[in-house]
């Protein structure tokens, strides 16, 4: 495979590129305006002036403009990447190949799009613009992010039932859900951008759906090839039936496509199966026993987190061993499992800021490094692709690892083992 978004079957991309591209922009946006706000670049004003000062109970408009304005900018790259996923979004749903949406799908998708951003700025406007308070600068972007995230979840809402219903009041239904779920959840305080990220995930779970109905169409074609050869062969009037429609009564059903599957012994089984328990237990027995020893005095900041990240090694393995690459990167793995415990080792021994801030960063590269390593071995990924899922190995590390204590690692170890525990022993 020449992409880490190619189809399992190595042959046409299950992404088109432009959209892995958008997407990817996107996610680097996004964490352009965590970091942000994490390290404070852009501080707002105190909109009342300096403290004792007379007036003080009333805002300064020309403060509260600056506000306004320092909080547009800073909510800036949130803004982009949320235009971004719905632009790579539409072009994926655009770009369906044999699979491409019916009229009345895409219609549908459409006018509930339309209709749902449309609705998602009238209760904008009904919760937070009143007579007295004119539109400004930060209202209008909260506008335009939220109406978007609607709109691309009502589509993507829309996308998700339309293989199992036809009639359009159902699509219209769906689009309403959609929107119905993701305007609430805004409205309570869920970041648009989780919300445009739930729809990207959609899409790319639709393309997958799409990928493998046109194996199972590949298979139909070479079993009626098999079968005519086979009736060609025969006298004439002996011919058998043909191939049978799923789901009438009487015909056999036509067998699902084989899924490519690798050797897979018991020996790595059980290896897979033991790393993801190793790696939940590692989380779990470290936050278990950090927040015992934090609340004795015994640990402090940065202390737990190096506990916890400990889980990233054997998770690590385990997935080397999914992608079977695990002996062509022992090497590889071995160093990056040290410098894992090394950085957690010095986070622990010395949990000053600067140790733990340096300590933080080599591991986001060793698993920036790594991830791109297996991305290379195991798919055959073009330099840009490993690259693009180094970065995005870091900033996972950095803005979803680091912030949830290294939690998040015991999720994503229960997933991969759950994958593992399908594996079939096969030889």
């Amino acid at each position: 495979m020449s992409d880490v978004a190619s189809d399992v079957r190595g042959g046409q991309p299950l992404l088109p590129t432009p959209v892995v591209v958008l997407w990817f922009a996107a996610l680097v946006s996004w964490a352009s305006g965590q970091v942000i706000g994490v390290l404070g670049l852009m501080p707002l004003p105190d909109v009342f002036g300096p403290v004792g000062s007379p007036g003080t109970d009333q805002p300064d408009p020309e403060l509260l403009a600056q506000a306004q304005l320092i909080s547009a900018l800073s909510s800036l790259p949130t803004t982009i990447a949320v235009l971004l996923a719905a632009i790579g979004l539409g072009m994926l749903y655009n770009r369906r190949g044999f699979d491409r949406l019916s009229r009345t799908a895409a219609v549908s998708a459409i006018v509930m799009a339309i209709a749902s951003a449309l609705a998602a700025v009238a209760v904008l406007a009904l919760l937070t613009i009143g007579p007295a308070r004119a539109i400004g600068v930060i209202d209008l972007q909260v506008g335009v992010v939220v109406a978007v995230a609607t709109a691309a979840a009502s589509a993507s809402a829309v996308v998700l039932i339309r293989p199992y219903v036809d009639p359009m009041v159902a699509h219209v239904w769906a689009g309403i859900a959609g929107a119905g779920i993701a305007l609430p959840f805004m409205v309570a305080g869920i970041s648009p951008a989780l919300v445009m990220a739930g729809a990207v995930g959609i899409g790319v779970l639709d393309r997958a759906r799409g990928a493998r109905t046109e194996r199972e169409l590949a298979r139909r074609k070479e079993l009626e090839a098999e079968q005519a050869a086979r009736a060609a062969a025969l006298p004439e009037g002996a011919a058998g039936r043909g191939i049978g429609v799923r789901g009438l009564p009487g015909l056999p059903p036509v067998p699902r496509a084989p899924r490519p599957m690798l050797p897979w012994s018991s020996g790595e089984r059980r290896a897979s199966i033991g790393l993801g328990v190793g790696a939940v237990l590692v989380v779990a027995l470290a936050w278990a026993g950090g927040a015992a020893a934090a609340e004795a005095g015994l640990l402090v900041a940065g202390q737990g987190f190096a506990l916890a990240s400990l889980g990233a090694v054997p998770l690590l393995v385990q997935a080397a061993l999914l992608l079977r690459v695990a002996a062509a990167t022992r090497e590889s793995l071995t160093v990056a499992g040290g410098l894992l415990i090394a950085a957690s080792a010095a986070m622990l021994t010395a949990p000053v800021e600067l140790v733990v801030l340096i300590a933080v960063l080599v591991q986001a590269v060793v698993v920036a490094v790594l991830t791109a390593l297996l991305a290379r071995r195991a798919a055959d990924a073009r330099v840009g692709t490993a690259l693009m899922l180094a970065v995005t190995g870091a900033i996972v590390w950095l803005l979803v690892v680091l912030p949830s204590g290294a939690l998040v690692l015991a999720f994503v170890a229960v997933a991969t083992t759950l994958l593992a525990l399908r594996r079939k022993v096969h030889p």
